[in-house]
């Protein structure tokens, strides 16, 4: 991976799926870009001594000077697609159930592909995506806390990530 911070032997590589080609990869024909949500593939890497604990884990979006957005749960990205609801002012529905159109970020691959590691074993590594309600900026960074060394429980420090052009 392109962008990647290695501290205190664990090594954290991201990768924003921000165009159609990218997202084909990992989506097949969903696109969550076309409903702003930017999935960013995060591996974690873990080369220490002792397994480390990874939930909660805190990941935010960072855009300088416009600030944060922090990830979106599996379950909160099929409301992104929807958008505010609106109150129905117009007739009465029909008597008969009709046809409701499909959320199409309700696929079993937003879910599937998130990440879910709680734990990283010594000399394994973790990936998974996390969801943001953005269009990708080259400038952003991301920032991921709650890593914690399980044979001490200590908290590891923070990471900050910038992307790479």
């Amino acid at each position: 991976m392109a962008s990647k911070v290695s501290l205190d032997q664990v090594i954290i590589g991201i990768e924003a799926f921000d165009t159609a080609d990218k997202a084909s990869k990992a989506f097949g024909k969903l696109d969550p870009n076309k409903f702003e949500v930017l999935p960013v593939l995060i591996v974690i890497k873990n080369n220490r001594k002792a397994p480390i604990k990874v939930s909660p884990l805190e990941v935010q979006y960072i855009v300088p000077g416009q600030g944060k957005i922090f990830a979106l749960q599996s379950d909160e990205v099929t409301t992104a697609a929807q958008g505010p609801t609106r109150p129905n002012l117009g007739p009465k529905p029909l008597p008969f159930p009709t046809r409701r159109k499909k959320n199409p970020l309700s696929a079993p691959e937003i879910e599937g592909r998130a990440f879910a590691a709680k734990m990283i074993a010594a000399g394994d590594s973790a990936s998974g995506f996390f969801y943001f309600n953005i269009r990708h900026r080259t400038t952003a960074r991301i920032y991921i806390n709650g890593l914690v060394d399980s044979s001490t429980n200590q908290e590891i420090f923070y990471f900050e990530i910038p992307f790479s052009s």
